[in-house]
């Protein structure tokens, strides 16, 4: 089974959108659900129940999840890892529509590299930097040379968005040499970042990639290094903050950072109120951009398997933030939460839907007649499912009888759902025995027909009906094979 162009897209564009930590959360989420599914990875359990394919999902969310440096793999250390190792925590896997704070996409990277490795005012930058490549190359001491590395590349990316900012024509050479304006933006953020390095790195040594939590300790910790970053620089303290939560496995745990700081008594907050502020807005945009996504893609055609995953991670993300928020009683934000959820719970309503049609184009039927005893529709076993029609009802089954789980929370009434899966459940019972009358009405090929038919339908099925249906209607079905 392969993904298809249109599902590499919609997956690569949700997994674009998350930043490493939170990517990763997700690998390890998919990882644990196929903990529990057989050794084959094709998303059967041991009851027979189908679930998703974990092993195309985790195939091309590592290839992905690689190409933004978020698994850890063999990678050469050099001069360039270490000079985009600060803005790790602001990464994302792809850029969206428009350039989001404090997130720089990966494919960014290597025209700002090839930028200051020929650009005239970077030069002092590009010379630092092959010292540093010779220095790693011989095992000499690199501390100094790192060093000079940031302080070179600060001074002339400073120069060059200066001077961009300031000539339309310079700007558009600059645009040029990197590819798009999209990139020079992505740019002029690193140039600011470099006015903090030595913050950024503080915080990493203070907070491990993907942090699951944050102790009491690590809270003061952050606290007092905000403070000084923001000392320095307004700009740079909201920095420090946005970092982290590109920092934590689950970002929605920052805002419990956001109370922290507002909570506290000390006086230094005083004047950095409007800078911790940023925090929590970041968070919430982050969040209602996954909510109009869902929104956008309820209306056009169904993936299924992608649409489980980004409505359990939005699911996760609104647990996350409310949870925080109802610890100290913040109604604004919770209003704000839920706003999210009815948008999405209204998309995952459309997705439901259409995930029902798509199970029943995989019970095609016809008009009865013939040797049928059904006088009305009967099975079409005439024309066999096609992959495509299976594996698209197969994931539709499985985002079906998950529906009145997920429903519930985002929000909304479990009824509708509940009846969506009730009746698609109803549909493939009724479906499996109508095969059982054609198998025992049929003959020779055309019962093979309807045999190979009934057990694709159980296949797809096995996510709605119980194990031991699905068992009692294959023993029918057998005994259907051979009735004469």
């Amino acid at each position: 089974m392969t993904i298809s162009a249109q599902k590499k897209q919609q997956l690569a564009a949700f997994l674009g959108s998350l930043s490493n930590a939170a990517a990763l959360k997700l690998f390890a989420g998919l990882e644990a659900d196929r903990a529990g599914m057989r050794p084959s990875g094709h998303g059967v359990d041991a009851n027979g129940k189908s679930g998703l394919p974990h092993d195309m999902l985790l195939n091309n969310l590592r290839t992905q999840l690689l190409a933004r440096g978020a698994v850890p793999a063999a990678r050469k250390y050099d001069a360039k890892r270490i000079f985009f190792s600060p803005f790790e925590d602001f990464f994302i896997g792809a850029r969206d529509d428009k350039k989001r704070r404090a997130r720089i996409a990966r494919p960014s990277l290597e025209p700002i590299w090839r930028l200051m490795m020929t650009e005239k005012a970077l030069t002092d930058a590009a010379f630092a930097a092959a010292a540093l490549d010779d220095a790693i190359r011989d095992g000499a001491e690199t501390e100094a040379l790192e060093r000079a590395v940031f302080i070179a590349a600060e001074a002339g990316f400073g120069r060059i968005c200066e001077e961009a900012n300031t000539n339309q024509a310079a700007r558009e050479r600059v645009v040029e040499a990197l590819g798009d304006e999209a990139v020079f933006e992505d740019m002029e953020e690193i140039r600011r970042l470099l006015t903090g390095v030595d913050f950024l790195h503080q915080l990493q040594a203070l907070i491990p990639n993907a942090a699951p939590s944050l102790t009491e300790e690590q809270l003061y910790q952050i606290r007092s290094l905000f403070l000084s970053a923001h000392e320095q620089s307004k700009t740079f303290g909201a920095y420090i903050l946005l970092a982290l939560i590109g920092r934590l496995e689950k970002p929605w745990r920052a805002l419990g950072v956001y109370y922290h700081l507002a909570g506290s008594a000390d006086e230094r907050l005083d004047a950095a109120r409007d800078a911790a502020a940023v925090l929590p807005e970041t968070l919430f945009e982050e969040f209602e951009t996954l909510a109009r996504a869902l929104e956008r893609d309820g209306a056009g055609a169904l993936d299924a398997e992608t649409a489980r995953l980004r409505v359990t991670y939005f699911a996760d993300y609104a647990d996350g933030l409310a949870r925080q928020a109802k610890k100290i009683g913040d109604n604004v934000f919770l209003n704000r939460v839920e706003a999210s959820r009815d948008v999405a719970g209204e998309a995952f309503d459309r997705f439901i839907e259409q995930a029902l049609a798509a199970l029943r184009a995989a019970m095609p039927v016809r008009q009865g007649g013939g040797s049928s005893q059904l006088m009305s529709q009967r099975p079409d076993i005439a024309h066999a499912l096609s992959p495509a029609i299976a594996g698209q009802a197969g994931e539709a089954a499985v985002l079906i009888a998950a529906a009145p789980s997920l429903a519930a929370r985002l929000g909304g009434e479990p009824d509708f759902s509940s009846l969506i899966t009730a009746e698609a459940r109803d549909k493939c019972a009724v479906f499996a025995k109508d095969l059982i009358v054609e198998i025992r009405a049929a003959e020779g090929d055309e019962r093979k027909a309807a045999r190979r038919m009934l057990e694709q339908s159980l296949n797809i099925a096995a996510p709605l009906l119980d194990s031991d249906d699905i068992g009692l209607i294959r023993d029918r079905a057998a005994a259907a094979a051979v009735a004469v």
